[in-house]
C-alpha cells in the first residue's frame, strides 16, 4: 500500500503516531514500502499503471467583467485613389417641353435712303391685237360644252392661247 493511499484511508483528523512523529519522509524511509508496518524492505515499487479516462467536464464558470476598452490606435494613411469606372449608358431623351410665349415685337427701324431712279428703258413695239372670232351664247345645258370648246379654239387661232 502506498503511503498516500494509507493516509487517505485514515479517519479525518487522525494521523498515525509514526507519521506525526517522523513526518511523511521519515515514515517512507523506515521500511521502504511506505505502509508504516515496520516489516522492512519489500522490493522495488512497480511501474505506474495506465492513466484512467478523463472525467466529465464540470459546469462552465461565470463570465468575468469586461475589461476596459484600450486606447484607439493612430489612423492609417489614406490609400491611393482607385481607377475611374466605366461611363454608364445614356438615358432616354425626355419629352420636349411646351413652346414659350412670343416676346414683344421690337421697334420698327428707321427707313433707309431712297436710291436713285434708274434710267427709263426703251419703248417696245406696238402690240397688234387680232380679235378672236365670235361664239354664240349657250342656250341650254346640252350646248354649254360645245360652245366652250369653240371659244377655246378661236382664242388659240387668235394667238391668245398656246396650242
Amino acid at each position: 500500500m502506498d503511503i498516500q493511499n494509507w493516509i487517505d484511508q485514515q479517519p479525518k483528523g487522525a494521523a498515525s503516531t509514526r507519521q506525526s512523529q517522523f513526518g511523511y519522509a521519515a515514515l517512507y524511509s523506515l521500511n521502504g514500502c511506505g505502509c508504516g508496518c515496520g516489516c522492512g524492505w519489500r522490493g522495488m515499487r512497480g511501474p505506474t499503471g495506465p492513466m484512467g479516462p478523463t472525467g466529465p467536464m464540470g459546469p462552465t464558470g461565470l463570465n468575468g467583467d469586461a475589461g476596459e476598452t484600450g486606447p484607439t490606435g493612430p489612423a492609417g494613411e489614406t490609400g491611393p485613389t482607385g481607377p475611374a469606372g466605366e461611363t454608364g449608358p445614356t438615358g432616354p431623351t425626355g419629352a420636349t417641353g411646351p413652346t414659350g410665349p412670343t416676346g414683344p415685337a421690337g421697334e420698327a427701324g428707321a427707313a433707309g435712303e431712297t436710291g436713285p431712279t434708274g434710267a427709263t428703258g426703251p419703248t417696245g413695239p406696238e402690240a397688234v391685237i387680232t380679235p378672236a372670232a365670235a361664239v354664240a351664247d349657250a342656250t341650254s345645258e346640252a350646248d354649254v360644252v360645245a360652245q366652250f370648246n369653240e371659244l377655246l379654239a378661236n382664242l388659240r387661232t387668235a394667238g391668245f392661247l398656246s396650242t
